[in-house]
């Protein structure tokens, strides 16, 4: 429910500033190009996803962002935690740094349950769900993106590199 609530609202937004610069050039007769538009709503959209990213006083390792919000490294070690976390992502039409987001996770379960997930779009993919390492490629060109992590009384360390 929540995600058509917010693809609503994107939308309506898109619809405003479209709005704004069609006016925009009536009133100036200057002409505002389609990537001139494309850009503003594209950095909207950019600065609007980061409100989405558990901030970094409310998740329970060490977050160290790269270039942007969709890359960097995390770090933690989880003491019988029950939460959940967005460690990275954003959402974008093109993004600015490549579409191209370089994974590598790594999880040493003691006990309980854990889950990091690849939220791209409206799909959701179970990257790791126990113990384990993987090293995965998103294209995440014109689609939010959004590397969660879900745990259930888990104990372990969870080690994150984004590039």
């Amino acid at each position: 429910m929540f995600g058509l609530f917010k693809l609503i609202i994107v939308f309506i937004v898109g619809v405003i500033i479209l709005g704004v610069s069609f006016l925009t050039s009536i009133f100036t007769n200057n002409t505002i190009s389609k990537e001139s538009t494309i850009n503003t709503y594209n950095n909207f959209l950019q600065d609007v996803s980061s409100l989405g990213i558990t901030s970094d006083n409310k998740i329970q390792g060490k977050r160290q962002f790269g270039i942007d919000e969709y890359v960097g490294k995390y770090e933690a070690y989880y003491n019988n935690e029950t939460k959940e976390e967005t460690i990275f992502g954003g959402t974008s039409l093109d993004r600015e740094n490549g579409n191209i987001i370089k994974l590598k996770i790594k999880v040493e379960k003691q006990n309980g349950d854990i889950e990091i997930i690849n939220k791209l779009g409206t799909e959701s993919e179970i990257l790791i769900n126990d113990n384990g390492e993987i090293e995965k490629n998103i294209n995440v060109k014109e689609k939010s993106y959004y590397l969660i992590i879900k745990t259930n009384n888990f104990t372990g360390n969870v080690e994150i590199v984004s590039e």
